[in-house]
């Protein structure tokens, strides 16, 4: 008898906190994720070729000299059912090196470090095909567009395990999911320069650098550095109102809030947001002016940006 087809309709995410870096954590159903788009690249690494001479053209082989996968989603940007609750995408954010601080009955703050940075075993299924990645690391980007869904999209390296077959797809529960509401005036403020602005589009962007390392005695993936940037694109205003060339270099603070009702709200600051230089856009007919973003960390360190939800 053939082998089925593989329905990419029945597949599951699931993801989990490793004790120990590496060394994977099989999931439970309460680890399943909520997600889109989702990307598996089977398997990555460099490759060298074996450039010997020969009498005669020809290709010659090459040899594939590390290997490791990849895996890349979106999660709806949205806040929590009860003040207090933990996000479900809470520990895609501990994987890309942010701490949890939960406060039971009022909120839940992400805040980035470079100590200490925890990593994930990701459990990918596809049909019956299971994609195992331990050892992950990742970065997030958070973006947002007029009368559409926010989302937050993730991106994760780790190591490379042979894929298996199992014959059911796995037990899974979301229910710390919440269903992200659409961008526009009744949900969404941004604040930037102590000022609300109509906004078009926002973006957030960790900006982590994570390598995948493979050395004698070393087979990981790693975050080396971190570099949040970010953008908003708003209505244009006379230069009278603010002048946004003028900015250019000025550091500012930013607050992106999403939902403002009590619960499924989530809040992202940067105390310390420098403005770069704008260019123009239109929308509707009616001029907008698109503004990057550098989230500057103080002298403390580490505080460049905070997540509340």
């Amino acid at each position: 008898m053939p082998d089925p087809v593989i329905r990419l309709r029945k597949m599951a995410i699931l993801a989990a906190i490793e004790t120990v870096k590496g060394t994977f954590v099989v999931p439970v159903a309460a680890d399943a994720l909520e997600v889109s788009n989702v990307t598996i690249t089977p398997i990555e690494g460099e490759e060298v070729d074996y450039d010997i001479v020969r009498a005669h053209f020809g290709s010659t082989e090459s040899v594939l000299v590390t290997q490791y996968r990849k895996m890349a989603f979106r999660v709806g940007f949205a806040g929590v059912g009860t003040a207090g609750e933990i996000p479900g995408y809470s520990k895609l954010l501990r994987g890309c090196a942010m701490s949890v601080t939960n406060t039971v009955g009022a909120d839940t703050v992400f805040e980035p470090v470079d100590d200490a940075i925890e990593s994930m075993s990701i459990y990918a299924v596809i049909d019956r095909n299971v994609y195992k990645m331990p050892g992950a690391a990742g970065t997030c980007k958070i973006e947002g567009s007029a009368k559409q869904l926010p989302w937050m999209n993730f991106e994760f390296t780790g190591a490379f395990v042979p894929v298996e077959t199992v014959g059911a797809m796995p037990a899974t529960t979301t229910t710390e999911f919440q269903l992200p509401l659409g961008v526009n005036k009744a949900n969404t403020r941004v604040r930037l320069d102590g000022s609300y602005w109509a906004c078009n589009a926002f973006t957030v962007d960790l900006g982590n650098v994570v390598v995948k390392q493979d050395l004698t005695e070393v087979d990981e993936t790693e975050i080396t550095d971190r570099k949040a940037v970010g953008s908003i694109t708003i209505r244009d205003t006379l230069s009278s109102t603010k002048d946004w060339i003028g900015m250019v270099n000025q550091t500012v603070p930013f607050e992106l809030v999403h939902g403002l009702a009590a619960t499924n709200t989530v809040k992202v600051e940067a105390p310390l947001a420098q403005i770069g230089k704008p260019t123009f856009g239109e929308a509707d007919g009616i001029q907008m002016v698109t503004l990057p973003l550098r989230f500057i960390p103080s002298d403390a360190g580490n505080d460049e940006l905070v997540i509340t939800v």
